[in-house]
């Protein structure tokens, strides 16, 4: 540790499980220091594999989500660029394809942590009644809407149901993802393996081989039934012509490359 603060820490110390609130709390201790932003009208939480449980090294990056709760007189663009400089009256920032990132290769906080600056989403499931998203836009201004909370959620429940065997599973089939993109060539998003998954009925994680089983499963599926899969969030649709879905074609290659393997 350097006299510079907690987050000069380097990777090769044993930060285990207080990564994810310390650096909730670097992002909200700088944006604090800052007068452009009220500290009531954000939120700061995780996403991603190492909030949900599924990643594989203990370096992975940590995915936070800054959202404004009160964006109806706010637009994102505003909130973006408020975030922007209140930031950089403490780090060297920039906006990435769809992160801010920090430009500090010495800091730790630098190293592993991307930030998602993003709106409240509300999408009504009735009257007075909603499911809370996120929106933003990426560096084509194309807008999204996801629902990280949900799909963390969902993912846990799943997981309980299945004994654990669920997050195993998706752990298993990154690993295997890595030769696919290596030797294969193929992009094959993590967070795509991940849904794909979710959708996979509980009962066939608790058998022998449930990597193999479950994609099995999914290559069995009627094209028609598999276009219209559910991301993990059990929202949004999985394929389409969004910045955020794919094609099934490409799905299903991914799939049968992973069952190769």
């Amino acid at each position: 540790m350097t006299s510079a603060g907690p987050w000069h820490v380097r990777r090769t110390v044993d930060v285990g499980a207080f990564l994810l609130p310390w650096a909730q709390g670097v992002l909200d201790e700088s944006l604090r220091r800052s007068s452009r932003l009220d500290p009531g009208s954000y939120e700061i939480f995780g996403q991603g594999s190492r909030v949900n449980g599924t990643y594989l090294e203990p370096t992975s990056d940590i995915d936070l989500v800054l959202m404004l709760k009160t964006p109806f007189a706010y637009g994102w663009e505003q909130f973006r660029d408020d975030v922007l400089a209140a930031l950089g009256e403490s780090f060297v920032v920039r906006m990435g394809r769809r992160c801010l990132n920090v430009d500090d290769p010495d800091s730790l906080f630098g190293e592993m942590v991307d930030i998602l600056v993003a709106t409240e989403f509300r999408h009504y499931t009735g009257p007075g009644t909603y499911e809370q998203g996120v929106f933003f836009r990426d560096r084509e201004g194309r807008p999204i809407v996801n629902f990280p909370k949900q799909h963390r959620r969902n993912g846990d429940a799943k997981d309980l149901r299945t004994g654990g065997r669920f997050k195993e599973t998706v752990r298993a089939a990154k690993r295997v993802r890595l030769r696919a993109v290596r030797e294969w060539m193929i992009d094959a998003p993590p967070y795509l393996l991940e849904c794909l998954l979710y959708n996979v009925p509980d009962e066939i994680f608790r058998g022998p081989a449930p990597l193999r089983d479950a994609l099995d499963w999914l290559r069995r599926r009627d094209p028609a039934v598999f276009a219209e899969l559910p991301c993990q969030n059990g929202i949004n649709r999985l394929f389409g012509p969004g910045p955020d879905q794919w094609e099934p074609a490409a799905a299903g290659r991914i799939i049968d490359v992973l069952h190769q393997i």
